[in-house]
């Protein structure tokens, strides 16, 4: 999720699906320009706006079910899907996804499947101290900066429980109840992508779980 408003740009732009493709990820079109944007990069690559760059908003991708359990009251607009394959069942491999992360100019990427075995990561990259969170049901990956001394925890219904008790709404990115109640996490972006899709356009990144595989000798 990107911004709309651009600096090179009076008014907010408004994005429509351009029909094109690069290296197999959709390319978006603004209709006040006609300059062709990276889904994946929010960067123009071609027209007016050429090397500009949106602002990315923090957001996730989760499940229906998980979303109205947190939000009840949520209104949908009702369209008929324009493909029937991206449902819940399309996360059940999830050797093909990925958390990406972008700080400066170093890319890493948490595997679903990882982060599967390690709901909770808690870990140092780009000079940063990250939470990471998975809620395995619905592959709802949720991405922090660690800024409140938190040294480990685990989920509970839903809520994450740091290492001094306190409890933690994901979605709210605040603390519920203990001894940090009222204090608020804060949200890095994050971005869930096919894991070849990443790669295509970070091809250094790291992966989770891969970097001491690379550096054994018995991985050659």
């Amino acid at each position: 999720m990107y911004a709309a408003q651009n600096p090179k740009h009076e008014k907010r732009l408004v994005f429509q699906v351009s029909g094109k493709l690069w290296q197999r990820s959709l390319v978006m079109r603004d209709l006040q320009t006609g300059s062709l944007w990276s889904h994946l990069l929010g960067e123009a690559m071609a027209g007016p706006l050429k090397g500009t760059t949106l602002k990315p908003i923090p957001s996730i991708i989760t499940s229906w079910g998980e979303w109205r359990e947190k939000h009840p009251n949520t209104t949908v607009l009702n369209l008929d899907p324009s493909a029937r394959k991206f449902d819940t069942k399309a996360w059940k491999d999830r050797k093909r996804f990925v958390l990406g992360i972008e700080i400066g100019e170093k890319t890493k990427a948490w595997p679903f499947d990882f982060l599967g075995d390690n709901p909770v990561r808690i870990e140092k990259f780009a000079g940063q101290e990250l939470l990471i969170i998975f809620l395995k049901e619905s592959a709802t990956a949720f991405a922090f900066e660690n800024k409140t001394t938190i040294k480990s925890g685990q989920l509970d219904e839903g809520l994450f429980v740091s290492d001094d008790g306190t409890r933690w709404d994901l979605w709210t990115s605040k603390a519920v109840a203990g001894s940090q109640k009222g204090k608020n996490l804060t949200r890095v972006y994050a971005l869930p992508s096919y894991r070849k899709a990443w790669l295509d356009f970070h091809s250094g990144s790291l992966i989770a779980g891969e970097e001491q595989e690379k550096q054994s000798p018995d991985s050659k």
